[in-house]
């Protein structure tokens, strides 16, 4: 059997695949019994994948982990960040110094992430990119 999965998008509902079949229209049930689906369109079946509100994410991912046992949640949005006194006058070596929001990966590459904004701050231009989504499985 595939383990469920959970994945979460900024600014979309939650996506669900790989839940078990148990009947018709059974995942309606299962889905909404676990944060009080009140109305339709809470829950939503397409394609293959199953779809809840995102305020409801956290309650469908303990619920599907209580159920099933195991959830392997995917997790996109996260920003990379990098200023210019970092990736450009940084010293590769010091790393394990860098306050930077990067945390040193990006220290002294002389690199700037994907796209550059701004550059009137104390560390210069802010570099940022989209970093890799987060992986992680319940319980």
């Amino acid at each position: 059997m595939s383990v469920i999965t959970v994945t979460i998008r900024p600014n979309q509902r939650t996506e669900i695949r790989n839940m078990p079949y148990e009947g018709k229209g059974a995942g309606y049930t299962i889905l909404g019994d676990m944060f009080g689906a009140s109305r339709r369109g809470q829950v939503e079946y397409g394609g293959g994948v199953w779809s809840v509100s995102r305020p409801h994410t956290n309650a469908v991912i303990l619920g599907l982990a209580d159920r099933y046992g195991r959830v392997k949640v995917i997790q996109h949005g996260g920003v990379e960040k990098c200023v210019e006194a970092c990736w450009n006058k940084g010293k590769p070596e010091n790393a394990w110094l860098c306050e930077c929001a990067c945390a040193g990966r990006n220290h002294g590459s002389g690199v700037p992430y994907k796209k550059t904004v701004g550059g009137g701050g104390p560390g210069g231009a802010l570099s940022v990119q989209a970093s890799a989504p987060h992986e992680f499985y319940v319980p």
